[in-house]
């Protein structure tokens, strides 16, 4: 048997679905989610083309398990990172910080986690999405000014979540420099202005004003 190049996802004892995940991820790193085929994803991982579909019905549903992936990752970093932080507005500004992180690592995997087509068809996406905004949720409505805090805690996560995804696009696009280089400056400049963004969300009414 010819050697495996190196690199090359290759799966062993039954862990095909869990090696076509990965080699999804690093094909539309390359070639964005126009460009993934399954007949790629199974001539990478040195399987038959048809192996896939034991484990997965179509190319949506194998995106959707590496989208899904890319939730758990997220959630993880997330995680990671606010066990080392006390206050819930730090909780919240290190959410920015971690979406630089995890769109580093995995590169295209933000866009397919969010992809309106795949959340339209898989409810375990929205259904990841929700656990991770209920993850927040509870030091959102610890900064929030009294008043109609549900409206408000929720309005600041989606503000938190634009903030993020700005910054995602910039690192990717290449704004800051090679985005393996600069990953960690530019976290720490979202996280900085996410920080700035909680506490405006923290100010009762009418004290911006002086």
């Amino acid at each position: 048997m010819a050697p495996t190049p190196k690199g090359r996802a290759t799966y062993h004892h039954g862990d095909l679905a869990a090696a076509l995940v990965q080699t999804t991820l690093e094909i539309i790193d390359e070639v964005g989610v126009r460009g993934f085929s399954v007949a790629e994803a199974a001539r990478r991982t040195c399987v038959s083309p048809g192996a896939p579909y034991r484990h997965f019905a179509d190319r949506d549903a194998l995106l959707a398990a590496a989208a899904l992936e890319v939730s758990r990752r997220l959630r993880a970093i997330y995680l990671e990172t606010a066990a080392h932080v006390g206050s819930a507005q730090e909780r919240l500004a290190t959410v920015a910080g971690t979406f630089v992180r995890t769109a580093a690592r995995y590169r295209g995997g933000l866009d397919i986690l969010f992809a309106p087509g795949l959340r339209a068809t898989h409810p375990e996406l929205r259904d990841s999405t929700r656990e991770f905004v209920d993850l927040l949720l509870p030091s959102a409505f610890e900064v929030v000014a009294p008043g109609d805090a549900a409206v408000t805690a929720v309005a600041l996560l989606d503000a938190l979540h634009a903030l993020a995804r700005g910054y995602v696009a910039q690192l990717l696009e290449g704004k800051f420099g090679d985005p393996d280089d600069v990953v960690e400056e530019v976290a720490t400049r979202a996280t900085r202005a996410a920080r700035a963004l909680v506490a405006g969300y923290g100010l009762p009414s009418g004290a911006a004003d002086g």
